[in-house]
């Protein structure tokens, strides 16, 4: 089918009327314009790009894991999660009422709901959630609604339900609405800086410092979570409507709570699809990389061995596929969705046990000196080590920035300086200028000195090296230095 321009040129020609030569002549250009800067075909819709451990699979397995991701995940354009990933997917809960006619094999073709909501609004194309029961494991499936009577409440599928849906049965009503919601929100704001998959590579990255994050990993710097606790959903919340000092990361502050919330929730969602990614990824890389399979062909000597290594490898990985790959789906995605669970408990939420002290009275930790001039202590001594990093001033300018630091597989980077766990560099918080990226209240900076700043090499130093008293003190010193408290001199 033409496209809109090339249609309206065909118009124009075939138009009755008289048209002047210098009439034609700025239509014609015009759309040669609209047609070279839009082009002809129709724009292919955005999917998700497969990271680089993915990449670097031998195609069936690449396959494999895609399919998976495709099947928890949904797609791009119709995102869904299934109920046992901790995500707010949103959708309105309800039962089924009663089963109003089937097809000659017995399943249910058109049925009325009951839902917790009764004012709400039905409409053809809307999604129902059914879940069904098993005796070896429960699953749901879900239907688009073809036709829908008002009047008698009955919905016609669009395909029909299985026996086992009787009166009764749990059913969601547009079972990720809110998915849908925070997509729509996350493509509008978030895009050009976090892009599709959330990889932190949109099309303003490369002008931005630091870079945007990449959510794959399911890391999240600034946290009120205790160390190796994944961000809340609180702390997400913060984070966008507060923003980042110091970054690129805007405050939405003009955005709703439920607005924010979705976007909360959208994040999430990309976190643990990356992560299950990358797990699945791990596993597969261990027998399964195309590399191998050319380092294994190298060392073939005839066109035959080379035959039966390809056969030899090919079984492997049908195998690996039939047999380890489901568990391993299994195993991957549970442990992902039990650690977002975790960080949401309040139980591991990162409290002071003590208050925070007077900066320019005694030290509860040291009582013969100040709080300012113990933390200053503190902060200059080799036990916390903050002068490695952050310089005697304060500056950012430690030791550790003019290093060339090792990669976690033992080799150097090319940059000197430190680098984060996504491999990028990053600079140590000059705390002269007193803006601090995780927020600047007493328990923003309690909190990044005990859990350290995650995904970062700013280490966690509750529980290990210093107590709550000694990180209070740690606290009103880099207020000091921030140019708090000018008058004292600890």
């Amino acid at each position: 089918m033409p496209c809109s321009v090339c249609s309206f040129i065909h118009r124009l020609f075939q138009s009755p009327q008289t048209i002047s030569v210098k009439m034609i002549s700025f239509c014609l250009c015009c759309a040669l314009t609209l047609i070279f800067a839009s082009g002809c075909s129709k724009k292919k819709p955005p999917s998700f790009i497969e990271s680089e451990k993915a990449i670097s699979l031998i195609p069936e397995v690449r396959e494999a894991i895609s399919s998976e991701l495709t099947e928890i995940f949904g797609t791009v354009s119709n995102p869904q999660a299934p109920d046992w990933l901790p995500i707010e997917r949103g959708g309105i809960q309800g039962t089924i009422k009663e089963i109003k006619s089937q097809d000659r094999q017995g399943r249910t073709t058109s049925l009325t709901i009951k839902l917790k909501e009764p004012f709400t609004e039905i409409k053809v194309g809307d999604i129902i959630e059914v879940h069904i029961a098993s005796k070896k494991v429960d699953t749901t499936k879900q239907v688009s609604i073809l036709s829908f009577e008002k009047k008698t409440g009955i919905l016609t599928l669009a395909e029909p339900l299985t026996k086992s849906v009787i009166a009764g049965t749990k059913c969601i009503l547009n079972p990720n609405s809110n998915l849908i919601a925070g997509q729509q929100l996350y493509y509008y704001y978030c895009l050009k800086c976090h892009a599709v998959t959330g990889d932190g590579k949109g099309p303003q990255a490369s002008i931005l410092k630091p870079k945007p994050r990449d959510f794959r990993l399911g890391l999240i710097k600034y946290t009120s979570t205790k160390p190796n606790i994944k961000a809340s959903s609180k702390d997400l919340h913060k984070l966008l409507k507060s923003g980042i000092a110091g970054t690129g990361m805007p405050a939405f502050q003009l955005l709703g709570n439920h607005e924010i919330a979705t976007l909360v929730e959208y994040t999430k969602y990309l976190s643990m699809r990356g992560e299950i990614e990358r797990g699945l990824c791990i596993e597969a890389e261990i027998d399964f990389t195309q590399s191998l399979l050319d380092e294994e062909l190298s060392h073939a000597k005839s066109a035959q061995q080379k035959k039966e290594v390809q056969k030899e490898f090919q079984e492997e990985i049908q195998d690996f596929l039939k047999s380890d790959f489901p568990e391993i789906v299994q195993e991957i995605s549970l442990s992902v969705a039990e650690s977002w669970i975790k960080a949401d408990d309040p139980e591991n939420v990162l409290m002071p046990t003590v208050k925070q002290t007077n900066p320019l009275g005694p030290s509860q930790a040291n009582p013969d000196v100040s709080s300012l001039a113990n933390g200053k202590m503190l902060y200059l001594s080799t036990s916390a080590q903050c002068v490695s990093c952050h310089g005697k001033t304060g500056k950012g300018d430690g030791d550790q920035t003019t290093q060339f630091q090792k990669r976690p597989d033992g080799t150097k980077y090319e940059k000197v300086g430190l680098h984060d766990t996504w491999g990028l560099p990053v600079t140590p918080r000059d705390l002269t200028y007193g803006v601090f990226c995780g927020g600047r209240e007493p328990i923003d900076l309690f909190r990044r000195i005990s859990a350290g700043v995650k995904g970062t090499p700013m280490p966690a130093f509750g529980g290990k090296g210093l107590n709550d008293e000694q990180i209070w003190d740690l606290v009103n010193y880099i207020y000091y230095l921030g140019g708090e408290y000018p008058n004292a001199k600890p």
